[in-house]
């Protein structure tokens, strides 16, 4: 079974982009998210990808997504490395865009995409050797389907709203519970599942627990969402900067879910999320023991921000001190 890599990245410093970027929101600031947090370049990039290397040699191909942007170490020549611009699969009416949903939503129609992948962000990063069963059990993806109760008060409240609106309009939730029983409540979710039992009684979905980490996808899964969902999906596709009337992949993960093709899994075993605020010295350390498979560790405002990122580059250079084909 072939298994490919999406990431997309954007470098938030780049002059050129800024200056896109502005031209483009001045109009609609009221409706985006422009905070630079989720744009800025943090330089763990490259730890990225020797993770990736070392960790999972068995990655048939890295889908890198860009608006044209490059680093200046990227080895865009390198065997399994497939640079790919938004312009290569996203229509150009859509373009330019500065929100990662329209990004996600059409990622099933980059070129050459193997059908099962892996959809990465570039804050997620292995630390360990992980084989294919990591992601994908008997051809499926692994997940883990716990039941949540969504807030709506922030931006991805509404999202998630969105996502399981639609959800709900396809599916009848005692039905897939009926035909999914045993992927629903299931006793590897641990104290999760508690969750799921509390949340039984409503008559449709009110969310899914979200747990941000790599999520393995199928083309096929996103092609029959398409086709289900044009319209909610096309959108969200003209939102050039994120809103609150928009759906993002995790529409295709909750699909999924609904229609029971997943291996049920407890997905925090051998993941942990952090934020960049969190306590420095336990993420280093997590680093450095390679105590996890994967770690997040999610871009946040903090006065220290410029010695916590050095701090987490020596953890990751004392893991992963070579550098992979992906560098020059």
């Amino acid at each position: 079974m072939d298994i490919d890599i999406i990431i997309p990245w954007v470098n938030g410093n780049d002059p050129e982009w800024i200056k896109e970027f502005n031209k483009y929101c001045k109009d609609e600031k009221s409706i985006i998210d422009s905070s630079n947090v989720r744009y800025r370049d943090n330089g763990l990039l490259k730890y990225w990808f020797r993770g990736i290397e070392k960790f999972a040699p068995w990655v048939r191909k890295v889908h890198f997504v860009t608006c044209g942007q490059k680093t200046t170490w990227l080895n865009t020549n390198a065997p399994k490395l497939h640079c790919v611009e938004h312009s290569h699969y996203i229509p150009g009416q859509y373009l330019p865009v500065f929100s990662s949903h329209p990004i996600e939503l059409m990622m099933h129609k980059i070129p050459d995409l193997s059908e099962h992948f892996i959809y990465f962000n570039d804050d997620f990063f292995l630390t360990a050797p992980v084989s294919k069963d990591f992601f994908f059990k008997n051809g499926l993806p692994r997940d883990a389907a716990v039941f949540n109760a969504i807030s709506v008060g922030e931006m991805m409240g509404h999202i998630q709203l969105n996502n399981i609106t639609e959800i709900n309009k396809h599916f009848n939730k005692y039905s897939v519970i009926k035909h999914h029983c045993t992927k629903f409540i299931n006793p590897i979710y641990g104290f999760d599942l508690l969750r799921t039992i509390m949340l039984m009684p409503w008559p449709k979905f009110t969310g899914f627990n979200i747990y941000h980490f790599a999520q393995p996808y199928t083309k096929t899964l996103l092609y029959e969402v398409w086709e289900k969902c044009e319209d909610m999906l096309n959108n969200t596709m003209n939102s050039r900067f994120r809103s609150k009337n928009d759906v993002n992949q995790w529409l295709f993960q909750y699909w999924n879910m609904c229609s029971g093709n997943f291996y049920p899994t407890k997905l925090i075993k051998k993941r942990k999320y952090y934020s960049l605020k969190d306590d420095i010295n336990i993420i280093t350390n997590v680093i450095k023991k390679q105590k996890y498979k994967e770690i997040v560790i999610n871009d946040e405002y903090c006065n220290d921000y410029e010695s916590r990122i050095i701090k987490i580059q020596n953890a990751f250079e004392s893991i992963l001190p070579e550098k992979s084909i992906y560098e020059l």
